[in-house]
């Protein structure tokens, strides 16, 4: 019985950890049913009013005098609520904002995750591609610093070598690695899962 009892806590504390790896400004109210990109590129008319939480990468920024429009080509979400951005994207949405952000912080190729309510979708171009965005009124928002990561190189040169000694001391290789971080490049371009979706 104790041991049932350890493994509920257990499970119960995994949940809380879960749930409280996503950003404040990205969380939803408890019970909130995400509706998912995919749905709402398809059945758009559907999707407008419901709740939801997408993500991708910075494609354009336009500010107007009546708000924002940042053009997003999205991608699935980290559990984290992170785009994890690829070389495949299921297509782009646009999110509208009501203030101004600077173009210079919200560049093209940067990642974001938003929230808020799926609105009439918009029809536009890509290109000269006619495309019908879906579009979502933003409550919230985030911008997410860019990752690095860890470029590995191993040393084969002699110990003796990298030491800078010098004399009769035995001439041996012993591999060395060094690790250098890489600030990863903005995606060049291009929808997003949730937990809660349907």
């Amino acid at each position: 019985m104790n041991i049932l009892k350890s493994i509920l806590i257990s499970a119960a504390a995994l949940t809380i950890s879960a749930c409280s790896a996503i950003p404040e400004e990205l969380q939803t109210p408890e019970g909130t049913n995400l509706v998912s990109f995919e749905r709402a590129l398809t059945q758009p008319t559907e999707a407008v009013g419901e709740t939801a939480r997408w993500g991708g990468v910075i494609a354009s920024v336009s500010n107007t005098d009546n708000g924002t429009i940042i053009e997003v080509v999205n991608f699935d979400l980290k559990n984290w609520g992170r785009p994890l951005v690829s070389d495949e994207s299921n297509g782009r949405f646009r999110a509208v904002l009501e203030s101004f952000v600077d173009p210079l912080v919200y560049q093209k190729g940067r990642s974001i995750t938003v929230v808020g309510e799926v609105i009439e979708p918009v029809e536009g171009t890509i290109d000269e591609y006619k495309y019908l965005f879906p579009t979502v009124a933003v409550t919230s928002k985030k911008l997410w610093t860019k990752e690095r990561k860890a470029d590995v190189q191993i040393d084969y040169s002699p110990l003796w070598f990298r030491h800078q000694f010098y004399g009769p001391y035995p001439y041996y290789y012993r591999p060395h690695t060094r690790v250098r971080t890489l600030e990863t490049k903005p995606a060049r371009s291009g929808g997003a899962t949730n937990q809660q979706q349907h």
